[in-house]
């Protein structure tokens, strides 16, 4: 951990006091805010306890109890808390007036200025930046808010819950005031405000029960007519909560506020998201597909957490994937039922391969409920969200879902209006499954090692044929695959298997039949068709029945055969990512094996006959190679700008290979492009990723015909031209980013996939390109979306950020200092592109460890001081 002081788990206390309500009156001035809270507080225990409430850049005015105004020697304040040193045993008032500056506070945290409206983010400690409290998530308290500002600047006040009263103050209307009431109890952390002039498009929507819900979408002048999709996809997730899970909306209102800076992509504030812009404001000419399902995607999610996150809420920070990893379970699993469960899959596996697998071989490794912390904004990971995710996932195929529900079913009724721990969680799901823990059927204590250990497992396994009696015999051997501990843990592993009789070829001879390795080693026995002469083909981990990564005996021939004949879509993909991973190892380690990739690529060829017409995304998901983090993954001295090379040089054989085939395809492909999202959307990814390989490959008319289509009315054909061209860093590519830019120059959302193309794609210029888009009039460094896309796009410019000469890493360095002292949040995330220094070759090893240094004997914030110091270690 991090030399600053840490947070422990183990140091947990309760808090001393309630706070059942809690009213808060906002006055909004021209320089300031003047903010009063009234708290009803009472003691737990007879015993007198100090009153701890925290505040951070607040300016106290006066303090009372029961309308007694308190003297100087009966509370301390510093520049982080208040403290009154003997509250009354009895419940009592306490009054605090304050003042706050959102003005000029940048960074995103408390209640702060966005493109001239005030709006907050309290997750997870901003609401101290708002009033004295305890702020910590196992305070409750039902709220009303009284809002109150000029009319003029701030026509639209919103808070959370339900409007109570509006009216105006005055008689010639220049203050205005708006009273909002949240009838549930809640933490701080889900407290928003927003004020500013905003302009709100509404719908309804009508629950199972009857009951119909306003809602209300509240965005920025001109930008009325990008909310129909999200609408869409707020509605279908309401109907999916109520169908699959039976949790019905219980305010009479829902209100979303599209916000430019923000720090989140949104956040789930009880009955008023708050949300990133680019995450609401879209439809098919200014998004891609794949945004377009991210929006439904996470719209969904922060919908979810109104019973998963709000109601029940986390104890404590420690178990903040309580509420994460269970709703994006969640939300993969709606955009599952609206899609392709088996396409969906595979991309969930893919982020997770390429981002949290490599934090967990990472210096910032943690567990899914880690036990310290020192700045808990970097805990908001891959961990956290994505492998938290598949914990409920596995979880779920242990118990069947029938019983997972049920548990489900028992948790929100058990905790409901509570906070609860990652235990509560498990052992009610386990006692709503079987009535009784006992009648459990894995060891719960091995699944819970799950969240307690850091590092992704690793399963070893082998096969012996027994020919006589036609049994397959599989050893299985776990280990966790972390430099952090090197205990033998044993952990609870699901594996969905099937076998294929090699003589009988497509049809399963077993099928997604359950094994669970729960010891270091453990052996399966498969009886087959008797009279089989060659041992099946095994197929594992189908639909990546556990978050692993597995080293099997099988041959090359058999993941060939996969992947032209297994029927569970994650298994056949896989096997052809495990195909281009060992070509390019060769490749990479000088042993090319001309063989193999003839081989892969003529298994390509006979893929491309069956799935053209059927299955066009899938094929163009078999067709792609693995992402660059997996590569990197392969070695143990990386070279990251060989491994790029070398991947595109493998990426233009393919084109070339397969050539005819693909501009077939394409030609028979536009005519299926024009459709409204979804419908279409196969064809356009298919479309794409062809476009990808014959502009590699040299094809010249593909090429002109990409510059073309950058004014195409679907953003998804525009963005997969610009793709297409990237690689090549000539006059047409040149031509087509800057057509692009000239159409969207006026939209902010959309023009940040262009300063991430700009950053991102190969430049003979150097360095000083990245800082003209940093000093671009149109570039805006108090947005992080605008932040990660230049600074982000940079760190994939693989040679210009990997330069031997280290100026890379000095450059990305030096702006994240400067990021640091305007929003430290983004600056801890972004510092994490320097995690992998160590297993860099030592030319690249160097350039980063002097960068780290750099950053080091910086003044930093305790966020980024955290990061680099875990990295350094």
């Amino acid at each position: 951990m991090s030399t600053q002081k840490s947070i422990k788990l183990s140091d947990y206390v309760e808090y001393p006091f309630l706070i059942p309500s809690i009213y808060l009156d906002f006055d909004i001035g021209t320089d300031y805010v003047v903010v009063q809270s009234s708290m009803i507080i009472k003691q737990k225990k007879k015993e007198s306890s100090k009153l701890v409430l925290k505040g951070n850049q607040i300016k106290l005015l006066s303090i009372s109890i029961n309308g007694k105004e308190l003297k100087f020697s009966e509370y301390s304040i510093s520049d982080k808390s208040l403290i009154i040193n003997s509250p009354p045993i009895s419940e009592f008032e306490l009054k605090i007036r304050s003042q706050i500056d959102p003005f000029r506070n940048t960074s995103l945290e408390g209640l702060y200025l966005s493109s001239g409206m005030l709006t907050t983010q309290c997750e997870a400690e901003g609401f101290r930046r708002i009033c004295f409290h305890p702020d910590r998530p196992d305070v409750l308290s039902r709220y009303t808010v009284r809002i109150e500002a000029d009319r003029t600047l701030y026509p639209i006040l919103l808070s959370n819950g339900n409007k109570k009263y509006s009216g105006n103050l005055n008689s010639n209307n220049l203050r205005h005031e708006f009273i909002w009431e949240d009838p549930f109890p809640k933490p701080c952390y889900l407290f928003a405000l927003v004020a500013g002039k905003l302009n709100s498009v509404s719908d309804t929507y009508i629950t199972n029960t009857g009951r119909l819900i306003d809602i209300r979408i509240y965005v920025e002048k001109g930008d009325e007519k990008y909310t129909k999709h999200a609408f869409n996809s707020l509605k279908k997730a309401m109907k999916w909560d109520e169908d699959n899970y039976g949790l019905e909306y219980d305010l009479d209102e829902y209100k979303i506020v599209a916000v430019r800076h923000f720090n989140m992509g949104a956040m789930e504030n009880k009955g008023l998201n708050i949300f990133n812009s680019k995450l609401v404001l879209a439809d098919s000419k200014t998004a891609t597909d794949n945004e377009l399902e991210r929006i439904e995607s996470v719209i969904a999610h922060e919908y979810f957490h109104n019973w998963t996150g709000n109601r029940i809420t986390c104890r404590d920070w420690f178990q903040l994937s309580l509420k994460e990893g269970l709703t994006v379970f969640r939300d993969q699993s709606f955009t599952s039922d609206l899609h392709s469960k088996g396409l969906k899959r595979i991309e969930d596996v893919s982020f997770l391969r390429n981002f949290q697998f490599a934090e967990d071989k990472g210096p910032t490794s943690h567990a899914v409920k880690p036990k310290e912390y020192v700045a808990i904004d970097n805990f908001y990971t891959t961990t956290i969200y994505e492998k938290g995710s598949e914990l409920i996932r596995m979880l779920e195929l242990l118990l069947g879902k029938e019983k997972f529900f049920r548990g489900i079913n028992l948790y929100i009724k058990t905790f409901d209006g509570s906070a609860a721990t990652t235990e509560d969680f498990i052992n009610s799901l386990i006692k709503g499954a079987y009535l009784e823990e006992k009648n459990c059927p894995f060891d719960l204590d091995k699944f819970l090692n799950w969240y307690y250990k850091p590092g992704t497992p690793k399963v070893y396994i082998n096969q012996s044929w027994d020919s006589k009696n036609s049994i397959l015999n599989v050893s299985f051997e776990q280990k966790i695959d972390s430099d952090k501990t090197n205990e033998n843990t044993e952990m609870v592993i699901p594996i969905l298997y099937s076998c294929y009789s090699r003589e009988k070829g497509a049809n399963p001879i077993a099928e997604n039949n359950l094994f669970v390795l729960d010891k270091n080693k453990k052996h399966l026995k498969i009886n087959t068709l008797p009279g089989e002469k060659e041992a099946p083909v095994l197929s594992l981990f189908r639909c990546f029945s556990s978050p692993v990564v597995w080293e099997s005996d099988l041959l090359i021939d058999d993941y060939l055969f996969l992947f032209l004949n297994d029927n569970d879509y994650f298994s056949r993909w896989d096997s052809g990512q495990y195909l281009m991973r060992e070509i390019l190892k060769t490749r990479l380690c000088n042993k090319n094996n001309l063989s193999l990739e003839y081989k892969f690529i003529n298994a390509m060829k006979e893929t491309i006959k069956s799935l053209e017409i059927n299955d066009p995304f899938f094929l163009a998901t078999l067709i792609t190679i693995p992402g660059f983090a997996e590569l990197e993954s392969l070695f143990e001295k990386v070279d990251p700008i060989r491994i790029y090379r070398e991947s595109i040089d493998f990426q233009v054989l393919i084109g070339n290979e397969i050539l005819q085939e693909l501009r077939v395809i394409a030609k028979n492909l536009f005519g299926k492009i024009d459709h409204e999202w979804p419908m279409g959307k196969g064809e356009r990814k298919l479309l794409g990723t062809i476009w990808f390989y014959l502009s590699l490959a040299g094809d010249r008319d593909v090429q002109k015909n990409c510059v073309e289509s950058i004014s195409h009315s679907s953003m998804t054909i525009s963005r997969a031209a610009l793709g297409a061209l990237k690689p090549l860093d000539n006059t047409l590519t040149e031509e087509a980013s800057n057509l692009f830019y000239n159409l969207w120059k006026g939209n902010p959302v959309v023009l940040d996939s262009w300063f991430a193309y700009e950053a991102s794609r190969p430049h003979k210029r150097g360095i000083n390109v990245i800082e003209k888009l940093l000093s671009h009039p149109k570039f805006d460094w108090k947005a992080p979306n605008a932040i990660r896309a230049v600074l982000g796009g940079f760190s994939k410019n693989i040679d210009l950020f990997h330069s031997l000469d280290g100026q890379g890493y000095l450059f990305m360095a030096d702006k994240l200092i400067e990021v640091d002292k305007i929003n430290p949040i983004t600056a801890s995330r972004m510092v994490k592109v320097f995690s992998k220094w160590k297993t860099y070759i030592d030319k690249n090893k160097e350039g980063m460890y002097e960068s780290l240094l750099k950053l080091n004997k910086s003044n930093i914030s305790p966020n980024t001081r955290e990061v680099v110091e875990l990295i350094l270690n």
